[in-house]
Parts: C-alpha cells; structure tokens; sequence
C-alpha cells in the first residue's frame, strides 16, 4: 500500500512557500518538507479553491500597527491594558501575485518541477462524511472547511489508502485523532 499524504490548505501554502524560487529559506529546507516532496502528496477539491484565498491574504498585505488588546482580565470585567505590535506586510505586485497563480496552476496541472500534487475530488459521500465530522467541532475548533478535508482523509482510509493529513491546526488535529487519522505537522513552529 503507498503512503500518501493529505495536505490541509495551510500546509500546502508552506509547502509552496518553502518551495519557491523566490523564497529566502529555499535551499535551506528541513529534511522533513525534502522528504515530503518525494512522496504522493494529495489535496482536496477544497483546498484548490481555498487556497487562492490564502494566498490573496498575503498578496492584500496587511496596515500592521499598534492596537489595544481588549481581554477581561478579571472576574470583574476589568480589560487588559496592554497594546500589542503587528508588522506590516507590504502589498504584492502584479507580476508576484501572477508568478504565484502559475506557480499554482503548474503544480495542479503536474507540470511542476518543484512537486507535484493529485487532486481528490469531493463528492455526495464526502459531504455525507464531513456532516458526521462536523459535530466534532462542538468540542473541538476547527471549521467547516476542515471537516471537509478531514472527511476526505476518512474516506481514503476506509478505503483501505495509507493517508496521513499534514496539518498544523490544532483543532483539525484533534478531529483527526478522534476519527482515527494519522496527522503529521511538518511545519509545526519551531
């Protein structure tokens, strides 16, 4: 049986990020994302649509600044006075945001020389699936997009795939572990 690899949305942005051209910690990967391109790596119908979103994120860039944090920090109600610091992100040009869309479109249409992904469509067992998972995020945070990813990762499993979903989300992770899964955070912060 060929072990495979589901990537959430997220984990597939670093993957891309890490592997990029343009990226300053390309050449200088951790032996675990070398690995994990060597292998069969999948993504969901969900994450080819999402991850356009994700990647909008980064090309919008952000104002960053000082704002005030608003935690009770009292039984009372007292608010935490305390300011936090966010860095701006300058906004993408065209060009990048262009590069960053073919890079995309390569890798979907396996003419990548980075790597390359498989696809697993979604269907009306998977939405069955990810209605059943879904009420795992009344215990656990993850959302609705997640449930659909992780419904994908059972499905393969029941029929009788290797999967591992790579994931830094703690709440995914969780869901995972209740439905059996095996997850692996790669990308996890160090």
């Amino acid at each position: 049986m060929e072990r495979e690899f589901l990537l959430d949305t997220n984990a597939f942005y670093n993957l891309l990020r890490a592997m990029n051209p343009e990226s300053k910690e390309c050449g200088t990967l951790p032996a675990s994302v070398t690995a994990l391109t060597s292998e069969k790596l999948i993504v969901s119908s969900i994450t080819e649509v999402e991850i356009v979103s994700v990647l909008g994120k980064y090309a919008r860039g952000s104002q960053g600044g000082v704002s005030k944090c608003n935690c009770k920090i009292s039984p009372d109600g007292h608010i935490c006075q305390n300011s936090r610091y966010t860095e701006s992100r300058k906004k993408w040009n065209n060009k990048r945001i262009k590069a960053w869309m073919h890079l995309i479109d390569e890798i979907f249409a396996g003419t990548s020389q980075l790597f390359s992904v498989n696809i697993e469509p979604f269907d009306s067992t998977t939405i069955k699936e990810a209605k059943d998972v879904i009420k795992l995020a009344l215990v656990h945070n993850f959302a609705s997009m997640d449930a659909m990813i992780a419904a994908t990762a059972k499905l393969a499993q029941n029929n009788c795939r290797d999967i591992t979903v790579v994931t830094s989300d703690k709440g995914l992770k969780a869901c995972l572990s209740k439905i059996g899964i095996p997850c692996n955070d790669i990308f996890a912060a160090s």
